[in-house]
């Protein structure tokens, strides 16, 4: 009786300890694959990034309901990048990936179909900005609807916070 009863409090322990250590590691934007998650620009009202169900255009509005909703989710596909995890941020309108090229101070971001070795699809969220492996961060400037990259991190416009929805 006695081994029983050890045997089934080892097994709750374990079975406890595995449940908390996966809704930790759910929490974290880089290893939540699976889940889905609503991104806010600090800058201007906290628009949500968003993404076109029917064109490879990504913007920032106030109407969060507007096109499929401020929807993604982390693409299973991940590597490791200047001490970060970083995956694909996949639009759940579309499918795209959030993707941007590198060569200017200033780059566009758009979607585009995953994959094909786009360094400029891989981004984290650690801390309160996204980076992708091109070294540059999402950015908004307040004024308008568009998003970019920028190369040079400012705190007032490439800050944004990330919900599970």
């Amino acid at each position: 009786m006695t081994f029983r009863r050890a045997s089934k409090r080892l097994t709750l322990s374990m079975g406890t300890a595995a449940f908390m250590l996966s809704i930790a590691g759910a929490l974290t934007p880089a290893s939540a694959a699976g889940t889905d998650w609503a991104f806010f620009s600090d800058a201007d009202n906290q628009k949500c990034l968003l993404g076109s169900t029917a064109s490879d255009r990504a913007w920032v509005d106030t109407d969060c309901g507007a096109g499929a909703g401020p929807r993604w989710h982390w693409g299973t596909e991940s590597n490791q990048w200047d001490g970060h995890t970083m995956r694909r941020l996949v639009s759940n309108a579309n499918g795209g990936c959030l993707t941007t090229d590198t060569g200017a101070s200033k780059n566009d971001v758009y979607l585009a179909p995953c994959g094909n070795g786009r360094s400029g699809q891989f981004w984290t969220a650690d801390g309160k900005f996204m980076q992708n492996q091109n070294h540059s961060y999402l950015s908004f400037s307040g004024v308008g609807v568009a998003i970019y990259t920028v190369t040079t991190f400012n705190e007032d416009t490439c800050k944004w916070f990330d919900y599970v929805v």
